[in-house]
C-alpha cells in the first residue's frame, strides 16, 4: 500500500546507514590529532612554544586556517598577525591550541551536495558555539582543571551527526542512495541516532573515554550529575540551541531553569553574559 511506502523508505535508509557504519563499508572521517597534541603541550606548566610552532608549521593548510581564525572578528586585535609565532604571542598557547582543534576539524564539514553542505554548516556553527560556551561555563564556575577538555568535548559532542552526514554524502556519490528521505525524517535520524554513532566514532578514533561518553550521554534523561564535564556540555548545548545556533528551528527553553544551570548555580545575569559570548562566536563559522 502506498501509505506504507515512507515507513519502508525510513527502515531501508536506517538499515543502509547502520550497515555502512558497522561494516566499515564507507570511509569514516579521519581525526586529525595535531590539535590535541598541541593542546597537551599548551596545558603544561611551562609549554614549549617552539614545539607548538613546529607542530603547526608541519601542516601548511592548518597554518593557513589558524592565521585566518586568529584574525577573525572574534580574536583579532588592532593589527593583523601574519605568522604563527605572532598569533601565539597575541593569544597565548592555550587559545592557539583551541584554534588548532577548530581548524583541523572544520575540514570535515564540507559537501558538494547543497542540502548536506547547509546542514554541515549549521552543525559546525553549533559545534563551535558549544565549545566556546562549554569553556566559558567551565571558567565561570571555577572548573579550571577541565577548561581545555570542555572546549574539545563541546566541539565533538555532536560528531555523530557529522558521521551520519558523511555516510549519507558518500552513499549519494556512490549511487547507493538515490535521494535523502524527506526532511523531517532525516532530521529525526540525526536527532535520535547521533549519540550512539558519536560514541562509536570517538572510540574508533581512540580518543579519551570522557569525550566519547559525553557524546553518548549529553541527551540522557537522567544524567550523572557527578560528571561535571557532562553537565557542562549539556548546558552549553542547550544554550547554543536556545540562542538559535543550531540545525533547524531554535529549541527554546528558560535556560536559568534547567537542571544544569541549577547544578552550577548560574543566574539569569550570568547566562546573559554567555549569550553575548555566543553571539561573538558566530564570526568563527
Amino acid at each position: 500500500m502506498e501509505i506504507n511506502r515512507p515507513m519502508n523508505e525510513q527502515r531501508s535508509f536506517l538499515q543502509i546507514i547502520k550497515s555502512h557504519i558497522s561494516g566499515n563499508k564507507t570511509a569514516l572521517p579521519v581525526f586529525d590529532a595535531t590539535g590535541l597534541r598541541i593542546q597537551r603541550e599548551a596545558v603544561k606548566e611551562d609549554p614549549n612554544i617552539r614545539a607548538i610552532e613546529r607542530m603547526i608549521a608541519c601542516d601548511p593548510a592548518l597554518t593557513s586556517q589558524i592565521l585566518h581564525i586568529a584574525n577573525s572578528a572574534f580574536y583579532k586585535g588592532l593589527q593583523k598577525v601574519s605568522t604563527v609565532h605572532g598569533a601565539i604571542m597575541r593569544l597565548g598557547s592555550k587559545e592557539i591550541a583551541n584554534i588548532a582543534i577548530l581548524a583541523s576539524q572544520k575540514r570535515h564539514f564540507r559537501s558538494k551536495d547543497q542540502y548536506i553542505n547547509q546542514i554541515m554548516h549549521d552543525l559546525w556553527r553549533h559545534s563551535v558555539g558549544t565549545a566556546i560556551a562549554a569553556q566559558w561555563i567551565a571558567n565561570r564556575t571555577g572548573q579550571q582543571k577541565i577548561i581545555q577538555e570542555a572546549f574539545t568535548a563541546g566541539l565533538l559532542h555532536d560528531v555523530g551527526k557529522l558521521l551520519i552526514l558523511n555516510v549519507t554524502d558518500s552513499l549519494q556519490r556512490n549511487g547507493e542512495l538515490q535521494k535523502i528521505p524527506y526532511t523531517s525524517f532525516f532530521s529525526d535520524v540525526l536527532d535520535n541516532f547521533h549519540c550512539q554513532f558519536g560514541y562509536a566514532l570517538l572510540r574508533y578514533w581512540n580518543l579519551p573515554e570522557n569525550y566519547a561518553s559525553t557524546a553518548r550521554d549529553h541527551h540522557t534523561e537522567e544524567p550523572n550529575k557527578e560528571d561535571d564535564l557532562l553537565m557542562t556540555i549539556r548546558l552549553a548545548d542547550k544554550a547554543t540551541n536556545n540562542y538559535g545556533i543550531c540545525i533547524g528551528e531554535p529549541k527554546g527553553c528558560i535556560l536559568a531553569a534547567t537542571e544544569e544551570a541549577d547544578h552550577f548555580g548560574l543566574s539569569e545575569i550570568a547566562l546573559a553574559e554567555l549569550e553575548i559570548k555566543l553571539e561573538d562566536s558566530k564570526t568563527l563559522a
